[in-house]
């Protein structure tokens, strides 16, 4: 997608197009590499903690509790997204599938399935987008509602901050950086 993106393809080709098939790949493939990447992360601070500290069970695990919880917090964007494009659960206006007051007195539906009768729904796109992106005549990269913004800055962003202090707990990292500091200042 950064590479079509750069290559100037239009959203209508990506999101509604030929390269429709790209999106929904990437969709179901970020989660794949993020659960796979995170949890093998929480599998190496367990494994770290184990052999090198000492004391009770939460002073031992504590750096495993911070790097699981950001595992679980990394993968809740990626992974709605996959379901929102997987099941379609973008809610827009009837006329955009083609349905009428008759066919769907909702007013609103998500995309038919392949028997082409209406999903009714009740809200205005989904967690992430308003309606307007429903036609695909727009790329978006990032959440134009609060939901989304929200979900992006607390799970998402979030989860990195607890990454990273389950990491430097894990490592001592912090630790080492200090006493390299001094060794410098003093001249050792």
């Amino acid at each position: 997608m950064v590479l079509a993106a750069l290559m100037q393809v239009s959203a209508s080709v990506m999101n509604g197009g030929a390269g429709e098939g790209v999106v929904d790949f990437f969709h179901g493939f970020q989660p794949a590499i993020m659960m796979t990447v995170m949890f093998n992360l929480v599998q190496f601070v367990y494994w770290r903690c184990k052999q090198s500290r000492r004391g009770t069970c939460w002073q031992i695990y504590e750096p495993v509790f911070h790097t699981f919880v950001s595992a679980v917090l990394v993968n809740v964007q990626p992974l709605m997204i996959l379901a929102i494009g997987s099941w379609h659960f973008m809610c827009c206006p009837n006329n955009i599938f083609g349905f009428n007051e008759t066919t769907n007195p909702a007013g609103r539906s998500y995309q038919p399935w392949a028997d082409g009768a209406p999903r009714p729904c009740d809200e205005n796109g989904s967690a992430f987008w308003t309606d307007k992106y429903c036609t695909g005549a727009y790329l978006p990269t990032f959440p134009n509602k609060t939901e989304g913004w929200l979900i992006q800055i607390f799970c998402t962003w979030g989860g990195f901050v607890f990454m990273f202090i389950g990491v430097m707990q894990a490592t001592q990292l912090h630790k080492k950086l200090q006493a390299k500091f001094r060794a410098i200042r003093t001249g050792r």
